[in-house]
């Protein structure tokens, strides 16, 4: 499948490790295939998610070091 080229290009836009060209190149594509763009837009949620979650909380350990 073609798309899938695409795809880890996008994927790796999401992650900021996409060339310029490539960047440019994956826009080009989404314009035309509604296939890439929904996963592209599932993509990038499920990217904002694992990106905003509150951190856990953890013990202090100021006094321990």
């Amino acid at each position: 499948m073609a798309c899938e080229r695409w795809r880890e290009i996008l994927s790796a836009q999401l992650d900021g490790e996409a060339s310029r060209s490539e960047t440019e190149a994956a826009e080009a594509h989404l314009n035309g295939c509604a296939g890439c763009r929904v996963w592209f837009e599932s993509a990038a949620a499920v990217t904002r998610r694992a990106r905003t979650q509150l951190a856990p909380r953890v013990p202090d350990l100021v006094e321990a070091v």
